[in-house]
């Protein structure tokens, strides 16, 4: 049964290594069978926004007034069993080029259920972003844009499923590859 569930994802996981984007793989995307995965998804949320309101300006770029750049909070519940570790992916679907990868980070203890504002994470292990440097880059859209930044979760049956400096070929793969589940929650950010 779980090969079966896992199939699509792994599928996506192919399109992204042919294709070379993030934005239609369905790693990032809705799944591309909902129905056959509406069981996988969980709930995430944070305390400081709601899902498709607005991020706080402290966790936009600091080229923004008030921003410091700081990861938000996030919680997630309703996990599948058997999740050994959790990944995080921030992108930006509404970039000029596609979607853009803004944080990969893996080997969240699968017993975590939250991260903390400004968040340093220990043992874990972070791919490189759209612009090739590891770790978080906050929204910094062009000034008067207004952009869209999804946070998806991954719970994965891996503890860490690559190695930190990960290029986005091979750590967004090997996250689809481990995915038992996954959940969402989106913020805006930038000029209207």
């Amino acid at each position: 049964m779980m090969s079966r569930d896992r199939r699509p994802i792994t599928a996506a996981a192919g399109a992204l290594a042919l294709a070379g984007t993030v934005g239609g793989c369905g790693l990032i995307g809705q799944p591309q069978n909902k129905s056959a995965e509406l069981s996988e998804w969980f709930t995430v949320t944070s305390p400081v926004f709601r899902d498709g309101r607005d991020l706080p300006p402290r966790y936009g770029c600091t080229t923004y007034p008030g921003g410091q750049g700081r990861t938000p909070p996030l919680r997630w519940s309703g996990t599948p069993a058997g999740t050994r570790s959790f990944a995080i992916v921030m992108d930006d679907p509404d970039a000029s080029g596609g979607a853009y990868v803004h944080w990969v980070i893996a080997g969240i203890d699968g017993t975590v259920n939250e991260l903390v504002e400004g968040a340093s994470l220990d043992r874990t292990v972070e791919g490189l972003t759209t612009d090739k440097k590891a770790g978080y880059a906050p929204p910094c859209p062009p000034k008067g844009e207004r952009h869209r930044y999804r946070f998806t979760i991954y719970a994965l049956d891996d503890p860490a499923p690559f190695q930190n400096g990960a290029a986005l070929k091979d750590s967004l793969p090997a996250i689809a590859e481990h995915t038992v589940g996954r959940g969402r929650i989106t913020g805006n950010f930038g000029g209207k």
